[in-house]
């Protein structure tokens, strides 16, 4: 879950991981003398806006960055009560937190085009329909957060929770900067020359895993049987560390985008 910093004319974090990680980003961040200027946060995810609370307290002058759907989402008394029992699954599988997600206020909303300080923002929905991703173009860089899937015991897997065509189009629109160093929510940095090889390989391991669902539905027709059977070839057997709840809640949420879109949900 790495929450990068970049210095420029200003100083930016992008993402901050887990509440039960502000400890340890705030004793990184003081002993690399980091004093952030800016948070921008990719989505609304909870592994991915956890510290933001106590960073907001610990650094009050900096600026909070983020679409406004996350924006709207992190308003919602029951987003943050989810958040919560999510935080609550994971702390008891890396360790206890001091602190308690709360609501923050977004500074600065942004969407596709815009452009502030040194960054630029494409919006790349499909893992989330609040996703955006950060360009620095200067440092030849782009921050993608969950957009373009995660790499796991070294394996690169999907991430269409929200929109599975849409997904698929963020995948291409990202595909702009492969001659760009790629920053990932989870998996960390590829250099500009591994760029190209990742993406080709996220699109094709995303419409294998669409056509996967669709032939297993075929199969099956259940969604809660094709959850299992994923279930226990992907959780189990590669051993992910991701939370099981977690990670059905998005398998779940995978599975019915692409029965949406396939025209076969009941």
């Amino acid at each position: 879950m790495p929450v990068y910093g970049v210095r420029g004319k200003k100083n930016y974090l992008v993402d901050s991981a887990f509440t039960f990680l502000a400890d340890k980003i705030m004793e990184d961040l003081e002993r690399e003398n980091f004093v952030p200027d800016y948070l921008l946060l990719t989505h609304s995810h909870y592994d991915h806006v956890g510290s933001a609370p106590v960073l907001r307290e610990k650094f009050p002058a900096m600026k909070i960055v983020a679409s406004k759907r996350t924006a709207e989402i992190l308003a919602k008394p029951k987003a943050i009560e989810f958040i919560r029992s999510l935080e609550n699954e994971a702390e008891r599988a890396y360790g206890a937190s001091p602190y308690e997600f709360k609501t923050f206020n977004i500074d600065i909303i942004v969407g596709e085009g815009d452009k502030v300080e040194e960054f630029q923002v494409i919006e790349t929905p499909g893992h989330t329909k609040c996703s955006v991703s950060f360009i620095f173009s200067e440092k030849r860089i782009i921050f993608v957060g969950d957009a373009a899937g995660v790499i796991d015991n070294g394996i690169v897997r999907p991430q269409f929770l929200s929109d599975y065509p849409a997904y698929i189009s963020s995948l291409e629109k990202i595909k702009k900067w492969s001659n760009f160093s790629l920053a990932l929510g989870h998996g960390g940095i590829f250099e500009p020359g591994e760029t190209p090889e990742f993406l080709g390989e996220a699109f094709k391991r995303s419409l294998e895993f669409g056509k996967e669902i669709e032939r297993l539905y075929s199969r099956e027709g259940n969604e809660d049987r094709v959850a299992e059977i994923i279930y226990k070839r992907e959780y189990e057997r590669l051993r992910l560390r991701q939370p099981k709840k977690a990670y059905m809640i998005n398998l779940k949420a995978m599975i019915k985008t692409v029965l949406k879109e396939a025209g076969t949900q009941h």
